[in-house]
């Protein structure tokens, strides 16, 4: 891969994710942060985040599972999508990855994330987008028929525990996520597209196809077919 291309790959968006997220909390200093739907398993230790940060919150919608987190991180129990009022204008940093894509209303977790943030906070999340094909496909095949097909082609996708995906308000194109976030109150808003995936590594003919139009979808910036995205946005 050329420099640009590996930029737009979706490897670097899996790899690149923490450095992103650290570059954007070190820029607030005294930095309480708030990662949504980690359970009892945060993303990152004290020691991998900078210096700035005085608090790290960890969210889930189970009680249970806040209870099993290693000591030192707060906990904030509320379903993302429904009431979080009583977190309101608390956190300067508010991320999540691989978490908007399991929730239904799409909109009410971006409002809410809205709503826990302080003026001048910042929002970032990773999300998979539409319209990547195996993402349609995750979409719209009943349930049971897409758990198949990940043990089949992707399994080391099928390792972890497979939730309902809805892909509400998960779209790579950045005029339309801008738009809608925009209305919600985020004053500003960026888009990173990433191509790619690793969904036909176990087919051959299939892999080389996919290769080759995203190798095309990265360089023409065809944003509504890429495969993940960073969504950066300010209160």
């Amino acid at each position: 891969m050329s420099k640009m291309e590996q930029e737009k790959s979706w490897e670097t968006s899996m790899l690149g994710y923490g450095d992103a997220l650290k570059a954007i909390v070190a820029a607030h200093p005294d930095a309480k942060i708030l990662e949504l739907g980690a359970g009892r398993r945060p993303s990152f230790t004290f020691e991998e985040m900078p210096s700035t940060v005085k608090s790290y919150t960890v969210n889930d919608i189970s009680p249970e599972e806040l209870s099993l987190l290693p000591d030192g991180y707060d906990q904030a129990c509320f379903d993302v999508s429904g009431d979080a009022s009583n977190f309101s204008d608390r956190y300067d940093v508010v991320f999540s990855r691989f978490l908007a894509e399991h929730v239904a209303d799409g909109e009410a977790m971006h409002r809410n994330v809205y709503q826990v943030l302080r003026d001048g906070g910042t929002a970032f999340h990773l999300i998979p987008t539409l319209y990547a094909m195996p993402f349609v496909i995750n979409k719209f095949l009943p349930e049971r028929l897409t758990s198949w097909v990940l043990a089949t082609f992707a399994p080391r996708r099928a390792i972890n525990p497979k939730f309902p995906a809805y892909y509400s308000m998960c779209y790579g194109d950045p005029e339309k996520m801008a738009r809608k976030l925009k209305q919600i109150g985020y004053s500003k808003v960026e888009v990173r597209s990433f191509y790619g995936h690793f969904y036909y590594e176990k087919i051959p003919v299939l892999r080389g196809i996919h290769r080759w139009f995203s190798d095309l979808a990265a360089r023409n910036e065809w944003t509504r077919l890429s495969s993940y995205a960073y969504i950066k946005a300010e209160k």
